[in-house]
């Protein structure tokens, strides 16, 4: 896993940022659940608690005066921290981000009257929108890196275009949603 924290790594640094986990690689093998498998859960829960404190200090700095254009600026800083040089390296990560956004708000599981049938359902009408808009940004993304690449295989390419054609249909349902969203919006104005 040449690149990769080690487990230990990855544990003594969420305990700095005061998650105290424990891991057990027996239990996890007995679960069919690999060295690497733990290892990017881990590093999926230390993003989470970086992002806590991400979320903490732009508190602080919009309580210390920060505006949005301050904070847009510090939120460019996470592609200096993940070493982007060029153009492709933005987009992978943006492709990566985008991803995660719709894999995540498709494993939530939200309350309301659609009940959850695949990927689709547990929530309210909003919900069905953002994740079909989360899925179609992913899609989008998906393809613009693709597109950004100069040494994408051509498979890359073609799946890149199946997802961004994809993602233009998800973009056509999510705009049916739009009126029924915006009469919403009017009543949460009136709310008040």
């Amino acid at each position: 896993m040449a690149g990769v924290l080690s487990l230990d790594e990855l544990v003594g640094l969420l305990d700095r940022f005061g998650t105290r986990v424990e891991v057990d690689l027996a239990g996890a093998a007995a679960d069919g659940i690999g060295p690497e498998l733990v290892a990017a859960r881990l590093a999926h829960v230390l993003v989470g608690a970086v992002e806590a404190h991400a979320t903490r200090a732009e508190d602080a700095a919009r309580r210390a005066g920060a505006g949005p254009e301050d904070i847009g600026k510090v939120a460019l800083m996470a592609f200096a921290g993940a070493g982007c040089a060029a153009e492709t390296d933005e987009w992978a990560l943006l492709e990566w981000r985008t991803t995660r956004l719709a894999m995540v708000l498709s494993g939530l599981d939200f309350t309301g009257p659609f009940p959850r049938q695949g990927q689709i359902g547990a929530g309210d009408a909003l919900v069905r929108t953002i994740r079909t808009v989360a899925a179609a940004l992913s899609g989008m993304t998906s393809a613009k890196h693709a597109a950004t690449n100069p040494r994408r295989r051509s498979q890359n390419a073609r799946d890149a275009g199946r997802a961004l054609s994809r993602a233009m249909d998800a973009l056509e349902q999510a705009a049916a949603d739009a009126p029924l969203h915006r009469n919403l919006g009017q009543l949460m104005e009136t709310a008040d």
